[in-house]
């Protein structure tokens, strides 16, 4: 049995060490985290796609339940952002600058006082 992704995501996702994000905020499936697009690279070549870098992007939550991690699926509606300009898993280095979480009850800054960097 394979991993399951979350509904309203695509099957590409980051992963994110559970002590920096999904224990800090106890945080369950599910939950939206607000990111912004900091740098992108393409592996073994120049790529440029400056209009981006700033955008805005929604992944879901899947809490790891083996090993120390969590997985950040890219949500279904921010996927044509970076499909659209052929950045594809396997090929590119995405950087983002994780924001906010969105759950049903509230928004919660991600470290508001300053960057903390995975």
């Amino acid at each position: 049995m394979g991993i399951i992704v979350p509904e309203g995501a695509v099957d590409i996702s980051l992963y994110v060490p559970r002590d920096r994000l999904s224990e800090p905020y106890e945080l369950h499936d599910d939950a939206v985290i607000r990111g912004e697009i900091s740098a992108i690279e393409e592996i073994g070549k120049e790529f440029k796609a400056d209009e981006i870098i700033g955008e805005g992007i929604d992944f879901i939550l899947h809490l790891g339940y083996i090993g120390y991690g969590d997985w950040l699926y890219i949500s279904r509606d921010s996927w044509p952002l970076l499909r659209d300009y052929g950045i594809l898993p396997k090929h590119f280095i995405i950087t983002v600058r994780l924001e906010e979480i969105r759950t049903d009850k509230e928004t919660i800054p991600i470290y508001p006082k300053r960057d903390v960097v995975v």
